[in-house]
C-alpha cells in the first residue's frame, strides 16, 4: 500500500513510519511530499498520516502515532506499543511529567535530524532506534529491566538473533 505524509519529518511522523512498516503494513511505500501535494497523493490512492499543518507542544492534540495505534486497534493488542506511545507522546509534546525515556528519545531524534539529508534517511536511521525502544518496552513490561545480555532467560534468543544477522 502507498502512504503519504508531509515532507520534513520529525519525531512523530518518523515514529508513524516505524509503526506502519513494523506493525501495520511491512510492504508500505511511504511518500514524503510538500503539503500542497498531499491531497493529490490521497486522490491517487495513498493513505495519509499526520496531515495537520502544525507540529508542536502548543497543539493540545494526540500524536499521530497515537491516532494510528488506535485506528488499527494495536493499543488493544500490544502493551509494549502502548508504553512506547507514552514515551513518544512525552517526547513529542515536551510533557514535563513524561517518562525520562521521552527526553532521551527527543534528543536522539533531534540529533539524527541534524545528520540527515532526506526524510527517507531520517526514517532509515530511526528505525533501529524505535526497534530498540520497542524491545525495551516489551522487556520492561515483562519485568526485565536489566541488560538483555545479562539475562539468562533471554540469552538463547539473543544469540539466535545475532547469528541470523551474521549470515
Amino acid at each position: 500500500m502507498k502512504w503519504v505524509t508531509r515532507s520534513r519529518v520529525r519525531l512523530d511522523r518518523t515514529a508513524c513510519a516505524w509503526l506502519i512498516l513494523r506493525h501495520i503494513d511491512p510492504q508500505a511505500e511511504i511518500a514524503y511530499v510538500e503539503a500542497g501535494a498531499v491531497a493529490d497523493a490521497i486522490a491517487a490512492g495513498a493513505l495519509p498520516f499526520h496531515n495537520t499543518t502544525g507540529e508542536g507542544a502548543e497543539s493540545d492534540e494526540r500524536t499521530s502515532f497515537d491516532l494510528l495505534l488506535t485506528e488499527y486497534k494495536l493499543d488493544q493488542k500490544n502493551p509494549a506499543l502502548v508504553l512506547l506511545r507514552e514515551i513518544i507522546h512525552g517526547a513529542e509534546m515536551k510533557d514535563p511529567g513524561a517518562m525520562s525515556e521521552s527526553e532521551g528519545l527527543r534528543a536522539i531524534a533531534k540529533g539524527t535530524n541534524a545528520l540527515v539529508q532526506s526524510d527517507e534517511e531520517m526514517v532509515a536511521r530511526m528505525l533501529p532506534v524505535f526497534d530498540a525502544l520497542y524491545a525495551y518496552c516489551a522487556r520492561r513490561l515483562a519485568g526485565r529491566r536489566g541488560w538483555a545480555n545479562q539475562d539468562p532467560a533471554t540469552e538463547p534468543a539473543r544469540k539466535a538473533r545475532a547469528a541470523r544477522r551474521v549470515d
